[in-house]
């Protein structure tokens, strides 16, 4: 089958910009996605510290921590992990902000969040564990809708395909090609990942669940479900030779942290248990 000739897909053609102002000053569909990011996530973060009996302000105190950690780290990861060969040539690249944000890296940004989440927990004398296990649902509204402004953005974009929700995307492609959609993907990723976050809550009784449960339980989601989606996007950022893509290699060590956590977690509650019933 001639993908090529056949474009057997439904077409996605809308402009990144919501409203122009004046130049480029604009509002853009990424732009409010992002907003929802963190307006979501401080709901969910709220949500979770009021439940446990924290200081009523204690997710406020953490917003614009949160905000500069997870922008930071997803500009940092993506000039690391993926523009390395183009830091070396010119380190000012690491600075260059004349474009906006364009470029960021979803795993920079949660390694942001989990040192900038460290550091809170340390001048807020609260366990780090809570930090993390806490956060696990705004991680989740992160991915959901980020990958929806990439959509909007006709970026990150998958693989040539024939199966019957292939995407065309006029602004990537100058002829009709269909293929994965791969933003819609991981979107649904961060859906399913919520879910089971509240499955894994319920199960292990709220509040009565062992620390590093919920964010082990979320790495190893996330850090799976990612390595599974990256065999569906084009874009290759090692050489050719390499059977992974740097997103896989990246997800495998979320996994297994993500692994530890939870055996630990487990393990610890189980040994917890087994104490309490003894006695």
């Amino acid at each position: 089958m001639n993908l090529l000739l056949a474009a057997n897909c439904w077409t996605w053609d809308v402009d990144p910009t919501l409203i122009p102002i004046y130049g480029p000053v604009q509002i853009r569909w990424y732009g409010l996605c992002f907003l929802a990011v963190f307006v979501t996530g401080y709901y969910f973060y709220d949500w979770q510290l009021r439940r446990a009996g924290y200081d009523d302000e204690m997710a406020s105190r953490y917003v614009n921590l949160g905000v500069f950690a997870i922008l930071l780290g997803a500009w940092l990861g993506h000039r690391f992990f993926y523009d390395w060969e183009r830091v070396l040539a010119n380190p000012l690249y690491l600075i260059d902000i004349r474009r906006g944000l364009v470029g960021l890296a979803s795993h920079g940004a949660i390694l942001g969040l989990f040192v900038s989440l460290y550091w809170f927990a340390k001048r807020e004398k609260v366990a780090v564990a809570e930090t993390y296990d806490r956060l696990v649902w705004s991680g989740s509204m992160g991915v959901i809708f980020v990958r929806l402004g990439n959509l909007f953005n006709s970026e990150i974009i998958g693989r040539v395909t024939d199966v019957d929700w292939a995407v065309c995307l006029p602004r990537v492609d100058a002829i009709p090609i269909p293929r994965h959609p791969t933003q819609i993907y991981e979107s649904l990723m961060g859906l399913i990942i919520l879910g089971i976050m509240f499955a894994v809550d319920k199960i292990f009784g709220g509040e009565k669940r062992p620390r590093w449960l919920m964010s082990g339980a979320w790495l190893m989601c996330y850090g799976a479900m990612r390595f599974i989606i990256e065999f569906y996007k084009a874009h290759q950022t090692l050489d050719t030779d390499s059977t992974l893509t740097m997103g896989q290699y990246l997800s495998i060590p979320i996994f297994l942290v993500g692994l530890s956590m939870a055996t630990y977690a487990i393990m610890n509650w189980q040994k917890t248990s087994g104490a309490s019933e003894g006695a």
